[in-house]
């Protein structure tokens, strides 16, 4: 995978799988085995817990999905501006996320958005 908008339409994409096997499977092909995330909410170091954290944000937030909006690049490093979609395909939040990529898969993400909109997770 060495198109960078294409890996990010797959982490985008894991975020809408609701199946655990098979969001566990997408993750496998887009993350690096030493993935960590940070976003201001929470923290991975596994790819278990990325899934997990995922199939918790599913459950308060049913049928949400990402769009990377711009995507910038240099070096092996990404600065992301994303909008994230209701179940009506409206905007609800935006954010940004910085990542790292090695072997074109993603090794390290930190998410930025705004604490407040989220007050139950």
């Amino acid at each position: 995978m060495t198109d960078i908008k294409e890996l990010w339409n797959g982490w985008c994409k894991s975020w809408t799988i609701t199946n655990r096997t098979e969001r566990d499977q997408e993750l496998q092909k887009i993350l690096t085995d030493d993935f960590k995330y940070t976003d201001p909410l929470f923290e991975a170091k596994r790819l278990d817990q990325i899934s997990e954290y995922i199939g918790q944000f599913q459950e308060q937030f049913p049928g949400t999905t990402f769009v990377p909006t711009n995507i910038i690049s240099h070096h092996d490093r990404n600065l992301v501006k994303w909008d994230m979609l209701n179940e009506k395909s409206e905007i609800a939040d935006d954010g940004s996320s910085f990542a790292m990529v090695e072997n074109n898969r993603l090794k390290d993400i930190t998410g930025f958005f705004k604490v407040d909109n989220y007050p139950n997770l």
